[in-house]
């Protein structure tokens, strides 16, 4: 993981100075990359307010609306892990391999609290925003965040429902059910979720949740530009308003984008784009009894994006993109060295990842494609090669028009 990350930051700045400044007139008619929401319909994630990169390189010269549909299957056994509260028995546990744990102590007479986490659906996401100009170094963005738990059935979900997934483990990637899920009936839905305050979260099929509302100023420094390098940056400050009936909060986080330009003979352009950003979640709770989906106070992120643009002869500006997402975990990490995941009794290639995966970071592909004409229409596929309670799968489609 770590090494990923350096190289694609190594990647980055040195296009910074090696890059030429190749051709004007292509760059004149690129002035963003094409990004949609990349943020994972985690089933924990979503109930909190998430910061992704902005990669435009200069505020917005008319108001323009954003529709957002994303689709991503998520699936994690049940399984309840307990959390010792006293110093001796976390110091003892310690010891043993998190898999045996169970094995070590009762449970049913530890002291202790106790996690429990149940994964299974399609979470299908509505992420609409408006964006607008200010003045002539800053935007401000409106948006919100609406859910619906599904099945996830064909032909609404093509490629995110449970036949074709298990279709691509069995036939492509990943061997005889590598999770174990064919040991449980496919295309149902639910998500149920336990903290260890015992305050819960069930949501079945069919439910439908607006989990919150964001507002993001966006600022354009002058002094940070510099067109003969076709360098930009902009700062995002993010206020988040989550509004579910299982976090009602205020997050606060910033952002700092960069971009960089590169023509390459005359007929395509290359844009890079990096972010960083850092979220406090919960900062102002708006009710005592708020689910806890992350023990961590921040999150931090790390984005980074390239994207090649092309013109066909009607126009049209074609763009492809790849963008790597990597996020910090939502329990504090040290904790998992005195878990105690208990197994289930049905799933043993996959029992513990619900709870074991709240401890590290979460990261994913998104492969994108755009055609922009008037309005601009983006379609991705996402990947976690990593499992860690993302989708195995999402897709969406992003659609972006002026008013």
């Amino acid at each position: 993981m770590n090494n990923r990350l350096i190289v694609i930051l190594l990647i980055f700045f040195s296009t910074l100075t090696v890059f030429s400044q190749g051709h004007d007139s292509l760059y004149h008619k690129t002035a963003n990359i094409f990004k949609p929401s990349v943020v994972s319909t985690h089933p924990s994630g979503i109930f909190l307010s998430r910061i992704q990169g902005n990669f435009n390189f200069a505020p917005t010269e008319s108001t323009k609306i954003n529709l957002s549909v994303e689709s991503g299957n998520v699936w994690s056994p049940p399984v309840v892990a307990y959390i010792p509260n006293q110093t001796s028995d976390r110091d003892f546990i310690s010891q043993f391999p998190w898999h045996v744990r169970e094995f070590a102590v009762d449970v049913d007479t530890l002291d202790a609290k106790s996690l429990k986490v149940a994964s299974d659906g399609v979470i299908k996401g509505f992420r609409p925003n408006i964006r607008f100009k200010l003045n002539t170094t800053s935007e401000l963005k409106i948006g919100m965040r609406l859910f619906l738990l599904s099945g996830g059935k064909a032909p609404f979900s093509l490629v995110t429902n449970d036949n074709f997934i298990e279709y691509f483990h069995d036939n492509i990637a990943g061997g005889d059910d590598p999770f174990d899920r064919g040991l449980y009936p496919k295309n149902k839905a639910s998500l149920l979720f336990k903290d260890r305050n015992d305050n819960q979260v069930n949501i079945k099929r069919g439910d439908v949740f607006l989990n919150g509302f964001e507002f993001t100023h966006l600022f354009y420094p002058e002094f940070l530009k510099n067109e003969e390098r076709h360098l930009y940056f902009n700062i995002a400050t993010h206020v988040g308003l989550n509004t579910s009936q299982y976090n009602s909060s205020i997050d606060f986080g910033i952002g700092i984008n960069a971009m960089k330009q590169y023509a390459y003979k005359q007929v395509g352009l290359f844009n890079i784009g990096f972010n960083l950003g850092i979220n406090r979640l919960n900062l102002f709770d708006l009710k005592s009894s708020n689910v806890e989906f992350a023990s961590n106070d921040y999150l931090a992120n790390i984005e980074t994006i390239i994207e090649y643009n092309f013109f066909s002869k009607g126009k049209t500006r074609h763009a492809f993109g790849l963008d790597f997402y990597i996020q910090t975990s939502l329990y504090k990490t040290d904790e998992f060295d005195y878990l105690i995941p208990t197994k289930n009794g049905t799933s043993f290639k996959s029992w513990n990842m619900g709870t074991e995966n709240l401890y590290k970071n979460n990261n994913y592909w998104t492969l994108m494609y755009t055609f922009q004409k008037k309005g601009s229409m983006t379609f991705y596929l996402q990947q976690d090669l990593t499992v860690n309670n993302n989708p195995d799968i999402q897709a969406g489609i992003n659609i972006i028009f002026e008013l």
